[in-house]
């Protein structure tokens, strides 16, 4: 009996030794999960501040740093977007989809969101096919993704693509799909809803590349603009100081580089007033958008309808100032003024799209004030 109690105390005393061990192992674990999520954070954040160059070395920094983390295929996501970010479309494109192999069996959140991202690349590749197969495989997917992808920024992504190709049809299913998505959302997350979030939500859904734009590409390229702009303006409208400024710097991106366009085409008095015309349409829908009825507009809309006011003015000098409207009578300046509205239409991505006459889409397909 003696030798039993012996026995006993020996274990208790023995087990009472390794808890302090065991205790220290936990928290060491506990701390180093702490640095990683801390490190991973302050990446992401300088990712969203549109910080590419310092992004990129960020997150290889945590590769090196952490290669047996369980945050590491995060840490590639976030590279291939600091990639994309940076304008490596293709070399992004490649890891998109190296994480999206690696990913879908064990940690599919992480496998989508590296498909929905390569839509971007895609897109700015210029290949609308590849674009529109991502975009919709990702949809597929849809419930390993944040209910705002899923239920808004695709549809959204997917109403331009098919709004640019021709099919309008398309298109404007999905922009409804979009705007009923973001209700959605909108009122599941209610006073939880912040103004970041919103915004980075809205600058998704508006945010299409300008990598591809010509002359032979421009009339499409603005009838999918038309679709999706109106998500880069209330982006403004959230007055973030990250994603408001992102959405301004887009939107101003963007009429830069149509303005250019149609300043390209000032030897041709045709060509000018095909592109005037469209572009003109563009900015007639931005400026609904205007802030109206006593609501001050904050310093990101004040700086981008500023813009835009100047680049109106810059086109209609190009359009009505040129030397080539010099001298023609007023007969002549009528057949020879811009053409509104009209597209030259491409083939659709959809083939029963392919042989109907495609309509332009209404100004404004939204359910919303355009203020709010």
């Amino acid at each position: 009996m003696r030798s039993f109690l012996l026995f006993s105390m020996l274990i208790v005393s023995t087990g009472c030794g390794l808890l302090p061990i065991q205790d220290e192992r936990k928290d060491e674990a506990f701390l180093q999960r702490e640095a990683e999520q801390s490190q991973m954070r302050a990446a992401e954040e300088i990712l969203a501040r549109a910080q590419f160059d310092q992004a990129l070395v960020k997150f290889q920094e945590f590769q090196k740093k952490y290669p047996q983390s369980t945050f590491f295929q995060a840490a590639r996501l976030g590279e291939a977007q600091a990639l994309e970010g940076q304008g490596h479309y293709e070399e992004a494109a490649v890891l998109y989809r190296d994480v999206y192999l690696a990913n879908i069996n064990y940690q599919p959140n992480i496998a989508v969101i590296a498909l929905y991202r390569s839509s971007f690349c895609y897109e700015a590749q210029g290949d609308d096919l590849k674009t529109l197969t991502a975009l919709l495989d990702a949809n597929k997917l849809g419930k390993h993704l944040p209910p705002e992808v899923a239920w808004a920024e695709i549809p959204a992504r997917l109403a331009s693509i098919y709004g640019r190709s021709g099919a309008d049809r398309e298109a404007n299913r999905y922009l409804e799909m979009a705007d009923k998505g973001l209700q959605k959302v909108r009122q599941e997350k209610g006073r939880d809803l912040k103004t970041d979030w919103l915004a980075k939500t809205y600058f998704q859904m508006g945010s299409v590349s300008t990598n591809q734009i010509s002359a032979e590409t421009f009339a499409n390229y603005v009838a999918g603009q038309r679709w999706v702009q109106v998500y880069l303006i209330r982006a403004l409208q959230q007055n973030d100081p990250v994603w408001s400024v992102r959405a301004q710097n887009k939107l101003e991106e963007t009429y830069r580089d149509l303005y250019a366009q149609v300043e390209l085409q000032k030897t041709s008095r045709e060509a000018l007033a095909n592109l005037g015309g469209a572009f003109f349409d563009l900015m007639d829908q931005a400026e609904l958008f205007r802030p109206v009825w006593g609501r001050e507009a904050n310093a990101y809309e004040k700086k981008f309808f500023s813009n835009l006011a100047e680049t109106r003015k810059k086109t209609e000098s190009l359009l009505y100032g040129s030397e080539s409207s010099m001298g023609l009578t007023e007969e002549s300046k009528l057949l020879n003024s811009i053409k509104r509205p009209g597209r030259v239409k491409v083939d659709s991505l959809l083939p029963e799209e392919k042989k109907s006459s495609i309509p332009l889409p209404s100004k404004v397909l939204t359910t919303e004030d355009p203020n709010l």
